[in-house]
């Protein structure tokens, strides 16, 4: 997800609106996984996701050596609004595999 800030500069004609409301998706529908976090513990992953979308280029953001977003705050996010969607904890499901 851009922020209203990024999507102003970058995309200026595009209105910006309710993205769940306008496709009809309720508000408790989906999930959001994001790196650094249980579902996507590795950090080291952000290099391919902005080298896939060429993120720096398309909305002007970096990372750092290690690997955090610049400008400060920006997230990455995977978002999936099926109905079926539930957390998991990678970190915690590779424990269990080596254990």
């Amino acid at each position: 997800m851009v922020s209203r800030f990024r999507r102003r500069k970058h995309w200026p004609n595009i209105p910006i609106v309710a993205f769940r409301g306008e496709l009809g998706i309720a508000g408790d529908r989906g999930k959001r996984y994001s790196w650094g976090y249980g579902a996507c513990p590795d950090l080291t992953q952000h290099e391919t996701v902005w080298r896939l979308l060429d993120a720096e280029r398309a909305i002007g953001t970096a990372l750092t050596t290690a690997h955090q977003i610049v400008p400060e705050q920006s997230t990455a996010a995977i978002i999936i609004h099926h109905p079926q969607a539930t957390y998991f904890n990678a970190a915690a499901s590779r424990e269990l595999l080596t254990a």
